[in-house]
């Protein structure tokens, strides 16, 4: 893994805080970040190989402003693996039918199991930033947290490695060594 990727991730895990107060600037920071962490997640992944003509697909369900926000990777043409990303809604109670990637927002809540279940055995990292998710079936869920001082706060993240081996996935242990694991 490139040097220069580590320290991207480690800039975003460490060093970047937002306010505490859900101000506008301080909510579009947050949605700039949880993008910024959902792009790098495709750094320290491994998925099975597919065809290069294919693209990568990041799918949202349950929160328009993460699908804007994600829309980002399309315009910038940012690509994983030489695979351009795609960026698809899909409105529930409908199933994702492939994607690699998949961010369940808060308003998809009530559906969650139905999409765990749907999404079972195939390679889907599901990510979301509803506290709880982690231990609900999804592999990573995104959250805040505090600073000792607690004004401010850091966007962390928590895995759930039963739910990355039920899917199949291959994550770095760099990954590990900054987030908290679910026992």
């Amino acid at each position: 893994m490139p040097r220069c990727a580590v320290l991207l991730l480690a800039f975003v895990l460490c060093c970047v805080q937002s306010p505490l107060a859900g101000s506008a600037e301080g909510d579009s920071l947050l949605a700039d970040l949880k993008v910024a962490f959902i792009y790098n997640f495709t750094r320290f992944i491994q998925w099975p190989e597919a065809p290069a003509d294919q693209p990568f697909v990041i799918g949202v369900v349950g929160d328009p402003v993460m699908e804007n926000r994600l829309r980002v990777l399309e315009q910038e043409s940012r690509q994983v693996n030489g695979r351009p990303i795609a960026i698809h809604a899909y409105a529930y109670p409908g199933a994702p039918d492939c994607c690699e990637i998949l961010f369940v927002g808060g308003a998809a809540d009530a559906e969650l199991e139905a999409i765990v279940r749907r999404t079972a055995g195939q390679p889907v990292l599901l990510v979301g930033d509803t506290p709880g998710y982690a231990g609900r079936g999804v592999a990573i869920e995104l959250f805040r947290k505090p600073d000792v001082f607690r004004k401010t706060e850091r966007l962390r993240l928590r895995i759930d490695p039963a739910a990355l081996r039920e899917r199949g996935l291959v994550i770095s242990a760099q990954l590990y060594d900054v987030a908290e694991v679910m026992q």
